[in-house]
């Protein structure tokens, strides 16, 4: 199915003993068309990062509306989320960025890709994983990384745990008052977070327990070993980077920092208004506050400036 613009369809990919599916979105006519591959941000999501009891619908919105700017792209159900086999808690970042990886090696082989414009787009944690995969390929012509950051993962989570803390303390009346108990109980976000970290430091195992929840442990311990500055030191390639001023989970000013290591050509920008979850938000930067506004469309300006920095780069390598 698809629209005026773009046509969708079924793609799959077997690697590493798994079977990953996506969906493919291509411009209507014919040819092969430049071509961007999209990474997720942390958690279940499927191929349009969505989850169950959230729904974000960003890689299909902006899929649609690369194809009407004549750009096909193709995003995937991560391991064990959506119709792709594996299991998602055990994975590791490793196979996570293999995962990305193989589907990157991949596109060449379907009919509407020109293997010499290859891209990567990311939001959130994929936007540490995208230039993992581009340092190991040459061929990566560009990276769009969405909500990037370049702190310790460590660091990026004690900073998350103090936002809620900061918002919980803020909270009125008898919702207020459940609230701090319900995340008072242990200690408070803050060292709640603190013991979780040392825990998963000190474990080897898959997976662990928390409360009623299974949590990633391979994936948050392998995660935390990654030195961000590292990686976007070794970019060669052109970037896109694109911040929240709202947001409150990846720094904003995430994006200079990169731009000031990376080896190639950076364009950057920092969205006013603009949170987490690629909403537009006119009130005080929060993460509660950035949920309640899912119902909105994706900024235009994230939209956009992806669309025309394709388009720009496209004319520059055009013969």
């Amino acid at each position: 199915m698809g629209d005026a613009a773009a046509i969708e369809r079924d793609v799959e990919l077997s690697t590493a003993g798994i079977r990953l599916a996506g969906t493919a979105c291509v411009p209507r006519g014919a040819g092969r068309f430049p071509t961007v591959l999209m990474i997720h941000g942390s958690g279940p999501l499927d191929r349009d990062e969505n989850m169950p009891g959230q729904r974000l619908d960003v890689f299909n919105t902006i899929a649609r509306h690369l194809a009407a700017a004549g750009i096909a792209s193709v995003r995937y159900d991560k391991r064990g989320c959506g119709k792709s086999t594996g299991d998602y808690h055990r994975a590791g970042v490793g196979d996570l960025v293999h995962d990305a990886g193989a589907f990157f090696d991949a596109l060449p082989g379907y009919d509407f890709c020109d293997p010499s414009q290859r891209f990567l787009l990311a939001h959130s944690e994929g936007c540490l994983f995208a230039p993992m995969v581009a340092n190991e390929r040459p061929a990566v012509a560009g990276l769009v990384l969405l909500c990037p950051f370049i702190d310790d993962i460590e660091l990026t989570l004690l900073q998350q745990a103090r936002q809620i803390a900061q918002e919980l303390a803020g909270l009125r009346g008898v919702t207020g008052a459940v609230q701090r108990f319900l995340f008072g109980l242990g200690g408070g976000p803050v060292e709640r977070q603190k013991r979780l970290i040392q825990r998963v430091k000190a474990s080897d195992a898959a997976t662990i327990r928390v409360g009623l929840q299974r949590l990633p442990a391979r994936w948050l311990r392998e995660l935390m070993a990654i030195e961000p500055r590292e990686i976007f030191s070794r970019v060669v390639c052109p970037m896109l980077l694109i911040g929240g001023e709202k947001d409150v989970q990846c720094d904003p000013g995430a994006v200079a920092r990169i731009a000031e290591v990376a080896r190639g050509e950076v364009e950057q920008h920092v969205i006013a208004n603009l949170t987490h979850l690629l909403r537009s938000d006119d009130g005080p930067p929060s993460l509660f506050g950035a949920a309640k506004r899912l119902g909105d469309p994706l900024d235009p300006a994230v939209l956009s400036l992806t669309a025309d920095w394709l388009r720009a780069r496209l004319r520059q390598v055009a013969p």
